[in-house]
């Protein structure tokens, strides 16, 4: 009998294959994702830009359909490289024009600041846009899109020497956050976006008299301080191991708001 080659082989097998039924299959189509576009921009505070790439990672292993852009003076820290190797991203869209950048963050649903910095922060506080990193985030706000930033980024609060300056930069957060901002640590990006995502349910919650609040908050400031007295409330549930800023300490104290749970 003649020896068969190869390809006369591989033939053979794929009739008996198709005759089964089981034949190889076409290539898989890319699964359209079904949850809010999410636009990631890069600042300059990278001071933990490895938990910040973990936390995009995260997020983008969710139902989202995410893009990520690296403001111009953050780029010799962290490049569309980085992002697409260690967050898995790959839509960059660091080579897009400003109107472009426009017409995808009309689209988005949310915006995730991962590495967030003072500098910009204060400018935005003051409604300064005169770069991309300012101009991104104040059209997003002009949109009333949903911002989530990492304060990380910012001179660490507890670690601050100078009251006045702890202030300051306490007040710029507070201001940021008056404007519709979400503040959280780097590590808690992912966490925090997954309970803004369920901010409707929460709702429909609130409206069957159904209570889906955490057992306490993981991190209390200024903000949160200042919305328990607009409610009247008397105390603030602070979660195991929560913490408390040195102003919203003060803050407390001044209102006679107790924080029930914090370190004494």
């Amino acid at each position: 009998m003649d020896t068969l080659s190869l390809e006369s082989v591989m033939k053979v097998v794929r009739e008996v294959l198709r005759e089964l039924g089981v034949g190889a299959k076409e290539a898989a189509q890319p699964v359209e994702k079904k949850g809010p576009r999410v636009l990631f921009v890069f600042h300059s505070g990278v001071r933990r830009l490895d938990v910040a790439l973990e936390q995009v990672r995260l997020i983008e292993a969710s139902p989202v359909k995410c893009g990520v852009y690296t403001v111009s003076s953050a780029r010799n820290r962290v490049c569309g490289g980085d992002v697409r190797e260690k967050a898995g991203s790959q839509c960059i869209l660091d080579t897009v024009k400003p109107e472009g950048l426009e017409k995808v963050l009309l689209l988005s649903d949310i915006l995730v600041l991962p590495t967030f910095c003072l500098k910009t922060a204060a400018k935005l506080a003051r409604l300064i846009c005169d770069d991309d990193g300012s101009s991104v985030v104040l059209s997003a706000l002009l949109q009333g899109k949903r911002i989530l930033a990492s304060r990380d980024g910012f001179l660490l609060c507890d670690a601050l020497g100078n009251d006045k300056i702890r202030d300051e930069v306490e007040g710029i957060l507070a201001k940021l956050q008056s404007f519709g901002m979400v503040f959280c640590p780097t590590d808690m990006l992912h966490e925090t976006f997954q309970a803004m995502m369920s901010e409707k349910k929460e709702k429909i919650a609130a409206a069957a008299g159904i209570s889906l609040a955490a057992p306490g908050l993981r991190l209390v400031t200024s903000k949160e301080v200042y919305a328990a007295v607009e409610a009247k409330q008397k105390t603030i549930c602070l979660a195991a191991n929560g913490r408390v800023t040195p102003l919203a300490r003060d803050l407390a104290k001044e209102y006679s708001l107790e924080i029930v749970g914090a370190a004494r």
